[in-house]
C-alpha cells in the first residue's frame, strides 16, 4: 500500500484530499482531519481523493 505525507500536518496516510486552501492555481494533499478543519477556509476548494492501495 502506498502512502503520502499530508501537506499541512505532515502525518503519514494511506488516503488524502486534493484541495485548494489559497487565492490561485496551488493545490495540495492533505489527510481527512486537516481537510475538515480547512473547509471553514475562504478559498478552500475539493479535487478529489488519493488512494495508495490502487494497483
Amino acid at each position: 500500500m502506498k502512502t503520502k505525507i499530508c501537506e499541512i500536518c505532515n502525518l503519514e496516510e494511506t488516503i488524502l484530499f486534493r484541495i485548494q486552501i489559497t487565492k490561485g492555481k496551488t493545490w495540495i494533499f492533505v489527510c481527512k482531519l486537516c481537510c475538515e478543519k480547512s473547509q471553514k477556509l475562504e478559498f478552500y476548494k475539493y479535487s478529489g481523493t488519493w488512494k495508495g492501495n490502487r494497483h
